[in-house]
């Protein structure tokens, strides 16, 4: 029922899962309420609550814009259903507006299978990444993202190799000329303070092994028929998958390093597995088993939730 209700995208889906969006924020936010109801933490989780809502909507434009996926909404039910997996990726004020600003990056990236507006393109992604590091430093990885997709999209023109460079550099400038000229170099030297950890024992606990053994599963039954699919399609297609694929690597290496493993670390991968476990149900043929892998994602976002 529900894999039927979302295989199109109707308007009144997107009511639904803007309804949703703020079913799982309000959640995330009573379990991780830590007692504080200054005007301060009511302003900062309202325009968190305003940017989950609208991440859907660019999500679902970078899917659309750039065929990622066929027409239906089962991406965007996924990528919903991970915040509800992983609350605390909506409360990590750090990690929650990189993702929000990594959107913007993707946007551009995925977009250059075409050869319209080419440097643009790649100084915004470069830009929207130099951002989103100054808010959580390890989002600098992404920009081999950016290298990924000039290689693979067959843009390597020298000039094309130095303007990742400068998108990246411009925002970080501009936040130290900022702060030099408020005398507050102290912030913007703890902002590249680099600390990372390979420390998985956090990840025994039941609220992490359960969901992580359950989308583990799906990705493994999943990864193969999908790329096996993308390998026989157009070429331009066929680039997107590829990009999709290193973007997924690059996602996991900064959630293994990532210094403070409190679930929120994997936001990162909500955006490439949303996409590759759509594809993967838009393949079944067999309804039930469909149906029975959304119910799954699901149940476990609620068992989480208990």
């Amino acid at each position: 029922m529900i894999a039927n209700f979302f295989n199109q995208t109707k308007p009144i889906n997107f009511l639904v899962l803007s309804i949703l969006v703020i079913l799982v924020f309000l959640s995330a936010l009573i379990q991780g309420f830590e007692g504080d109801t200054s005007l301060f933490i009511f302003f900062k989780y309202g325009v968190f609550l305003i940017a989950s809502v609208l991440s859907v909507f660019i999500l679902n434009f970078i899917i659309r814009k750039n065929s990622l996926c066929e027409d239906n909404s089962y991406a965007l039910l996924i990528y919903i259903l991970f915040w509800g997996i992983f609350p605390s990726s909506m409360l990590n004020g750090g990690i929650f507006v990189s993702n929000f600003l990594l959107l913007f990056a993707f946007r551009r990236l995925y977009s250059l299978r075409t050869s319209l507006r080419t440097k643009e393109k790649i100084f915004d992604s470069a830009f929207w990444i130099g951002i989103a590091s100054i808010f959580y430093l390890w989002s600098f990885l992404y920009i081999f993202l950016v290298y990924a997709a000039i290689w693979l999209f067959r843009k390597g023109d020298w000039r094309n190799i130095w303007i990742p460079v400068l998108g990246y550099l411009t925002p970080i400038f501009l936040a130290y000329t900022y702060l030099l000229a408020f005398d507050d170099m102290e912030r913007f030297k703890a902002i590249w303070t680099f600390d990372l950890t390979f420390d998985l024992g956090v990840y025994s606990a039941f609220r992490f092994i359960f969901p992580i053994a359950i989308l583990g599963l799906i990705f493994i039954f999943s990864i193969y028929p999908t790329t096996k699919k993308s390998l026989l399609a157009k070429i331009d297609f066929k680039s997107t998958w590829q990009l999709l694929i290193v973007h997924l690597a690059v996602s996991i290496l900064l959630m293994l390093i990532a210094p403070v493993k409190d679930g929120s670390e994997f936001s990162f991968l909500f955006f490439p597995l949303s996409i590759i476990f759509a594809n993967f149900l838009q393949i079944l043929e067999r309804y039930w088993i469909k149906e029975g892998i959304v119910y799954l994602i699901a149940l476990t976002a609620l068992l989480v939730q208990l």
